[in-house]
């Protein structure tokens, strides 16, 4: 890919300009402010973009001060086709035009010419000016190996350097003859744990011993507490199956019953029987004179049309009201199961108190760690003799005494010390309720106050259940009791149904009179014959011959759906506990199964009290035996040195990991170009040096350079102008090899100014031999006499505007 033409819209200093470029170099020559580096950065703005306004970037925007156009064209030419790349002033980097040939084609045909280059990599690999050689002169060592080795690959660089990042943390943390890293003292440390603990195990042996009992009774006492658990439960269980014997016996009868409904009665048949009936009635009571409501009858009637809408009201909720009265004696009844089983509680535990609080298990852990017992009553009367003994004696026994009561008292000091620790845990039981209760009691006494806190919230959510029900109900019943509708009776659908079934016959006699009082020809015995006829209808659909039978039929039909409902009830009250019920055939099994099992649970807990006694006799021969708190230190120490350790192993380890994966990552990456880079770069730096050096090769990640007289050498023992004359050879070869991949012009910017006069010739014989492959644009204010003019453009202060 060649760049051919410059088009300038404006840019800078430069305003509507156009340049033919060499396909092959092109040397532009001006002064000072001739508009070189603008020319340079022109090129670049138009293949990736114009520079932000942001930072130091605003500085490379050069836009124009005097030109209505911002931008400009670039002509390329490859082996197919001729490609126009424009670029005027717009958002995210101005707005791109590609044309390829006379069409125009995707913004994304770029890559075509770019190669997918960014412009950083662009600059970091094709462009060259004096501030990127005379940075070669200020680098360490270091610096100038990783810059050199970085030509290998586009981005290499950083990547060098963060592996150089990367050992020299490697080496903050182990040194193989270090003394001072971290990883050294932790394994320095862990030898000296080892040996100070190997110096207990002697003491230890003894001390194993009574461990393994105290281990040996504390699983038997664990197996024991889980079968009390077990025990307290099916007790429990038991105690709340006597309780409900009797209601069990009562749903075993009932359900025997004959429950079925095979035609049942109405509603509406009922209160229509009712009317017709009491029409009938009145009609017969008027044959010899018209009959009327008494004042009772008719006060009734008149009160329920003045309070129609409530009393109505009343009546479509019945059902309503009959559920919630369902309701609310289940959840008395699961109330008083649940006190029952909360008394059973405290009777089989008289240490159990409401107040206690659950303990967590962090909180129960630290129970188990070993408590420091009392004052040393003899320890005291040591230090009281020796402190009379120093009154008392002279010479070297007064002395002996003074120390022996000194440790005496230091001695007593610490205990004292370890015995506020215990009294802070005492403290700590008494703020949770457990006053006067020892600390096994304390452990075992958890899993049935965890029982006792489900049982208390379960009784909290019944309650607020039940109140809730409570409170409709009463609404209910105030309303009933306002309206004067309620008797003395507490059921109040009793009461419902008793004055709707009042109201029913009242309101079919006061029919019967008003339809009497309207008729004139229609005579009172058709009437009655038609009455008749109705209700006999009724009484056939039912297979009864009276009203009396009807009733007795609704009566039976009412004992029925009383009697499904008890059921039901009773069915919810024993729920699961029914099929438990049916394993006991009479109530004494029960009894006898429930002594049993109250036998079992006093021996259980019997055993329990004896093994803790055991547990605590073992616990202070142990002690006497060895005072393992400098053993469980060590210990502790050795268990922390260890988690120190694999950190710090694991930190060291992936830095020196990381480290050689980019080496060996950067070295598979450009394998298959660095040999040929490296020839290339070899004749490239013959030339540079006028044949001072003849070959350069890559020896365990590091660059020799082999002179005439066959002395080889590092790149930091080079000198600096040398150093630059590799560099460049390295980069200019760097560039060649991936040429297949992106081929786009190399930019100098008058990046041999410090060099002399030879060495400027042997970059200007470099430079034409490179354009064979690669276009180069070199812009400088220096010209050579070996350059052809029809390689020079000569800018002129005049042209730019």
């Amino acid at each position: 890919m060649k760049l051919t033409k410059i088009k300038i819209y404006g840019f800078g200093k430069w305003i509507d300009q156009e340049f033919d470029i060499s396909t092959d170099y092109q040397v532009i020559f001006g002064q000072n402010e001739a508009g070189k580096t603008t020319l340079l950065t022109f090129i670049k703005s138009i293949l990736f973009g114009f520079a932000t306004n942001r930072g130091e970037n605003k500085y490379q925007q050069y836009k124009p001060k005097h030109a209505s156009r911002y931008g400009g064209e670039l002509e390329f030419v490859d082996d197919k086709y001729t490609w126009t790349v424009i670029r005027v002033g717009g958002k995210s980097g101005g707005d791109l035009t590609l044309f390829r040939d006379d069409q125009q084609v995707p913004e994304s045909l770029i890559t075509q010419i770019t190669g997918g280059f960014s412009k950083e990599e662009y600059e970091n690999t094709h462009v060259l000016n004096d501030e990127s050689i005379f940075s070669i002169y200020k680098m360490t060592e270091e610096q100038l190996e990783t810059e050199i080795m970085s030509v290998g690959a586009v981005g290499s660089k950083a990547w060098l350097a963060t592996a150089d990042e990367l050992e020299s943390d490697s080496e903050k943390l182990y040194k193989s003859r270090g003394k001072k890293q971290p990883l050294v003292q932790a394994l320095e440390q862990n030898q000296k744990l080892l040996q100070k603990k190997a110096s207990f195990e002697n003491q230890q042996s003894a001390y194993d011993t009574v461990n393994k009992k105290i281990k040996s009774i504390d699983e038997l006492s664990i197996n024991n507490r889980n079968d009390y658990q077990k025990a307290i439960k099916e007790q429990n269980d038991l105690l709340n199956l006597s309780k409900k014997w009797a209601k069990f016996q009562e749903y075993q009868q009932l359900i025997k019953s004959d429950t079925s409904l095979p035609n049942p009665i109405s509603t509406d048949d009922w209160e229509k029987t009712l009317r017709l009936n009491q029409e009938l009635q009145t009609l017969n009571s008027s044959q010899q004179s018209m009959g009327s409501l008494t004042a009772k009858e008719q006060s009734h009637l008149d009160f329920y049309r003045t309070n129609k809408v409530e009393i109505d009201e009343i009546k479509s909720h019945r059902n309503e009201i009959q559920q919630i009265q369902f309701e609310v004696n289940n959840l008395n009844q699961s109330l008083n199961n649940n006190d029952n089983r909360i008394d059973q509680l405290f009777t089989n535990d008289p240490q159990l108190d409401e107040n206690m609080k659950v303990l967590t298990v962090e909180e129960l852990n630290s129970l188990s760690r070993p408590t420091n017992k009392t004052l040393n009553t003899p320890l005291l009367a040591v230090s009281a003799a020796a402190l009379l003994l120093a009154f008392f004696m002279s010479g070297i026994l007064r002395v002996a005494a003074g120390i022996i009561f000194v440790i005496s008292v230091v001695s007593a000091i610490y205990q004292q010390r370890s015995i506020s620790e215990t009294d802070i845990s005492r403290d700590f039981l008494n703020e949770k309720g457990y006053s006067k209760v020892s600390l096994e009691t304390v452990k075992n006494i958890q899993p049935r106050l965890i029982h006792l806190k489900q049982l208390q919230s379960e009784q909290k959510s019944l309650e607020i259940f039940l109140k809730k029900q409570e409170t409709q109900l009463h609404f209910w019943n105030a309303k009933l009791q306002r309206l004067n509708l309620i008797d003395s009776s507490d059921d109040l659908i009793s009461s419902i149904d008793r004055y709707f079934n009042e109201l029913s016959v009242i309101k079919a006699k006061a029919e019967v009179i008003n339809s009497t009082q309207i008729e004139s020809g229609v005579s009172k015995t058709e009437r009655m014959s038609d009455l008749q006829q109705q209700l006999n209808s009724v009484l056939d659909k039912y297979q009864v011959s009276t009203m009396d039978k009807l009733s007795a039929l609704r009566t039976m039909q009412q004992d029925k759906r009383n009697l499904i409902n008890q059921i039901k009830s009773d069915k919810e009250y024993l729920g699961d506990d029914y099929n438990k019920l049916l394993e006991f055939h009479t109530f004494e099994e029960l009894s006898d199964r429930l002594t049993m099992l109250n036998k079992q649970v006093k021996d259980l807990m019997q055993s329990n009290d004896q093994m803790n006694r055991q547990m605590g006799t073992l616990k202070e021969k142990r002690d006497q035996i060895f005072d393992d708190r400098e053993y469980r230190q060590v210990s502790e120490e050795l268990t922390q040195n260890k988690a120190d350790l694999i950190e710090l192993y694991d930190d060291w380890l992936a830095n020196k990991l990381a480290s050689n994966w980019i080496h060996e990552m950067l070295n598979l990456a450009s394998e298959n170009r660095y040999p040929k880079m490296l020839n290339t770069a070899k004749r490239y730096f013959n030339l540079l040096t006028s044949g001072n050096y003849i070959n350069i090769e890559l020896k365990d990640n590091k660059l020799k350079l082999t002179n005439l007289d066959k002395t080889k050498f590092d790149v930091h023992e080079l000198s600096k102008a040398t150093t630059v004359q590799l560099y460049l050879s390295l980069r200019l070869a760097f560039i060649k090899e991936i040429s297949d991949l992106v081929n786009l012009p190399i930019l100098i910017d008058d990046a041999f100014v410090d060099f002399d006069s030879d060495r400027t010739e042997n970059i200007m014989e470099l430079v034409k031999d490179i354009s064979k492959t690669n276009q180069i644009i070199y812009v400088t204010a220096r010209l050579t006499s070996d350059v052809d003019n029809k390689h020079i453009l000569r800018l002129e202060e005049d042209i730019h505007a």
